[in-house]
């Protein structure tokens, strides 16, 4: 069983490929298994570690369970061991995640990704405790937390850390949406891989570079090369070229025209924008989320061409 120090290079986060033809609500079966596929094994050759599948961009709230059933299935049958595949199962009780998590598992999962239950703002006793109950219902399944604090409606403090620390031990990993400070790596640093990405590795790096071992990215599917080179970089411990691919990866222009409108357009405008970097197609995003402002889509537009002249030096140099 994967374990925090295991966790090493870049955890890609593709958006689900989904038909072109699957729009309306009444159609049942819109993965599509062959871009999806062919994506995971393109995302390998070009040096991720690991997949995570169905997040927010992945739409783990607007596909059907036997939908994430046959993408979860035909991607690890796909990647056939080559880098862990973990599987999203966020929902809205405890039981229904324990359920996802055992699919997965079954389907050969190497680790669930789970946010908390959406339904009523969490305490700090049922959120620690959630995570308690997967640990002791599915032991042999870790657990990284989705920990996006505008989504689930929880600042993820230093003492939901602590408590995850005594009462968690299948949480090996949590892909970072909250303020991180020394006080959250020295709290749980032992057990926890604090996964930043895209927006926060900077801050993590030179807050603490000898922690970053690891990074998420969702425009890892608008090509991972750049990723790959940062993460490299850090490995080796040559901080000036690390410090000049994260310019290149930060330089490429995102200028959202609202940020607090950022939570009504997240799936839309990043599937908009991976799809225009010509990496792979991920078809359009699924109901209710279809509505995107011009002005949010001609953003997407310029950056996805953006970061595909930046993704070309580092095809170059490999």
């Amino acid at each position: 069983m994967l374990s925090a120090a295991e966790i090493t290079g870049l955890l890609a986060l593709p958006p689900s490929a989904l038909k072109s033809d699957g729009e309306h609500w009444n159609e049942e079966s819109t993965v599509d298994l062959e871009e999806a596929t062919r994506l995971a094994d393109q995302m390998i050759k070009d040096g991720v570690s690991a997949i995570g599948l169905c997040g927010t961009t992945g739409e783990c709230a607007t596909l059907l369970w036997d939908e994430k059933v046959e993408l979860y299935g035909a991607v690890i049958d796909a990647v056939g061991g080559r880098v862990p595949v973990w599987c999203g199962a966020t929902a809205l009780g405890t039981r229904e995640v324990v359920r996802q998590m055992r699919a997965a598992k079954d389907l050969g999962a190497a680790a669930a990704f789970v946010g908390l239950p959406l339904w009523q703002t969490p305490t700090m006793e049922n959120a620690v405790g959630f995570f308690a109950d997967l640990a002791e219902a599915v032991p042999d399944l870790p657990i990284m937390v989705y920990a996006n604090r505008f989504f689930f409606k929880f600042d993820f403090p230093v003492e939901f850390w602590q408590g995850i620390v005594a009462k968690a031990p299948t949480v090996i990993a949590t892909k970072v949406g909250f303020p991180l400070t020394r006080e959250h790596l020295d709290a749980a640093g032992h057990q926890v891989n604090f996964m930043t990405g895209e927006g926060t590795i900077g801050m993590h790096y030179r807050l603490a570079p000898e922690t970053v071992t690891s990074a998420w990215a969702t425009s890892a599917a608008m090509g991972p090369e750049p990723w790959v080179a940062f993460l490299d970089a850090v490995r080796r411990g040559d901080r000036d070229e690390a410090e000049k691919v994260l310019a290149d990866i930060e330089g490429v222009p995102l200028p959202i025209p609202d940020f607090a409108d950022f939570d009504k357009y997240n799936i839309q405008l990043e599937k908009a924008r991976i799809n225009a970097a010509g990496y792979t197609h991920c078809g359009p995003p699924r109901a209710p989320y279809r509505d995107l402002p011009p002005a949010w889509s001609e953003v997407a537009l310029s950056n996805g061409k953006a970061w595909a002249e930046m993704r070309a030096k580092y095809v170059t140099a490999g």
